[in-house]
């Protein structure tokens, strides 16, 4: 049986021209949500629109650019706008930066932060009347890198470590107006961002992040993989689910 989770449902989707975000918005389609897409990447967002659309779906596209607070601003207000409220925000997008920390620009450090959190809080400051008013929720996008560090990515760790943070400090501040805030803490992921990063000179390997255990993605997930973990948070299956970090990594964190 299909399960249509979202039917009728208003959910932001940011980072959907490509990886996670495309592979989660098609999710929600499928079960039935009217999608809202935003991306710098306009046309990977109409290309995932029109992916939507095979699916007998709907989905509005929306460019904005994570550096700018005005665009993010203004982007959260016409998501609002096209279905006449929002039910979900799903935060996804993000870039990911490598480099020895003493040769780390203080403007690849602001610019990292900026993008993988600060925006992450415009959205959520700018979506939450909306989502209180639908009972809606958020879910953000940490990674495992938030939760245990990551040499050679400290402004990438630090920012998602502060995903997390702010996760749950608005979890406690909304849960009496009855919204829900989760995040996702992924671990390695095949993406396009993952695969074109280049490898930092004179780096010690000992250092670098562990691989997935789980046998068969030893080299990391597809996209795919992490949709369902998406799709159950922002679902009425995960009603009493608020301030939660789900880690889909593949087994790297025990034993």
């Amino acid at each position: 049986m299909t399960l249509r989770r979202f039917d009728g449902r208003a959910v932001l989707v940011t980072g959907a021209a490509s990886g996670i975000g495309r592979a989660v918005a098609l999710r929600i389609a499928a079960e039935g949500g009217r999608l809202i897409l935003a991306d710098r990447n306009s046309d990977g967002v109409a290309e995932t629109a029109t992916s939507i659309e095979q699916l007998g779906g709907s989905a509005a596209c929306l460019r904005y650019d994570a550096l700018s607070d005005d665009e993010t601003a203004a982007m959260v207000d016409a998501a609002i706008s096209v279905y006449g409220g929002l039910d979900a925000v799903l935060n996804i997008a993000g870039v990911y930066h490598r480099s020895h920390f003493e040769a780390l620009a203080p403007a690849d450090w602001r610019r990292i932060l900026t993008i993988n959190l600060d925006s992450a809080f415009l959205i959520a400051q700018r979506a939450l009347p909306a989502l209180a008013g639908s009972g809606g929720n958020i879910v953000n996008t940490a990674s495992i890198a938030g939760l245990d560090g990551l040499a050679y990515a400290a402004p990438y760790a630090a920012a998602k470590a502060g995903i997390v943070g702010l996760t749950k400090s608005l979890a406690a501040e909304f849960a009496h107006r009855g919204v829900r805030c989760n995040v996702v803490c992924p671990g390695r992921v095949i993406t396009a961002i993952a695969t074109s990063v280049q490898p930092v000179a004179d780096a010690r390997p000992d250092l670098l992040s562990r691989p997935p255990r789980l046998l068969g993605m030893e080299q990391g997930a597809r996209p795919e993989d992490l949709a369902g973990a998406y799709a159950f948070l922002a679902s009425d299956d995960a009603r009493f689910v608020s301030g939660a970090e789900l880690v889909v990594d593949g087994a790297v964190q025990v034993g």
